[in-house]
């Protein structure tokens, strides 16, 4: 009986120890806390978290840049060719619409049409094996490749081709003589 009081009396000994050293810990623990809430404090009133702010800022300002700015720049030249290719229809369009007026108007006729097209373009003028129309096909160059912009009109006699200079401000004449049958098409 004594043996199983002596060990009772150790295992509450040692109980009576781990929770005095639990309370100490305890009380150490919240001295931390509190020592550790003081210095974050002063830190804080001396702007250490404003500046943590900035820098986590721009270090997330530089990545959103370092990833939008190649992306910019692919948009931006794939809407630029799109552009230039739809300038250069317009200015197609102009000259066959010259075309088919003096297709209209018949021999002997002549009209001029001043172009300007964004980017090297060589224009050629056929007849469309197909149809009893004509073609107008237009290749330029872009960044990446070059495109090939195809009108009809209504003429089917001409036969030429022509080469127009990027910002160039270009005079095209298209004559119908009366020498011979084909409408011919001049820079």
């Amino acid at each position: 009986m004594n043996k199983i009081k002596e060990k009772l009396s150790k295992i509450y000994l040692n109980f009576l120890i781990f929770i005095i050293l639990l309370k100490h810990i305890i009380i150490v623990n919240y001295i931390f806390k509190k020592l550790r809430n003081n210095i974050y404090m002063k830190f804080e009133k001396n702007g250490q978290m404003s500046l943590e702010f900035l820098l986590i800022s721009f270090i997330s300002i530089i990545i959103f840049i370092s990833i939008t700015l190649p992306l910019t720049n692919i948009a931006i030249e794939s809407i630029s060719d799109s552009i230039n290719s739809i300038e250069t229809k317009s200015e197609i369009l102009k000259i066959v619409n010259c075309i088919d007026a003096v297709y209209s108007d018949g021999i002997g006729s002549k009209r001029a049409v001043f172009i300007e097209v964004p980017v090297d373009t060589t224009i050629n003028f056929y007849q469309n094996t197909s149809s009893n129309f004509g073609i107008a096909s237009g290749n330029i160059n872009l960044r990446n490749n070059n495109k090939i912009i195809n009108v009809d009109f209504k003429a089917n006699n001409v036969e030429s081709s022509i080469f127009l200079r990027k910002k160039f401000n270009t005079k095209v004449i298209i004559e119908w003589s009366n020498i011979n049958d084909k409408i011919s098409v001049k820079v």
